[in-house]
């Protein structure tokens, strides 16, 4: 539950960013489509690698606001 807790308010205004992330993926997902989802097999790795780059920000800015707010 300490997790679910602390994800949540590591989330807190930066839905709408990861939302965004997430849809500027559409456009490459259609192309990969049009190649019978060959494309895939480059696509699916680079936004689970823009995933991890976006937890990284995620935690380090987490962590430079709990270090400011005590």
């Amino acid at each position: 539950m300490e997790a679910i807790k602390r994800s949540k308010q590591m989330m807190r205004g930066f839905k709408g960013k990861l939302f965004l992330l997430h849809l500027s993926f559409i456009g490459w997902g259609l192309l990969c489509i049009l190649t019978i989802g060959i494309g895939f097999l480059w696509l699916v790795p680079y936004v689970r690698t823009a995933e991890a780059h976006f937890y990284e920000n995620l935690k380090q800015a987490y962590e430079v606001q709990n270090v400011i707010t005590y």
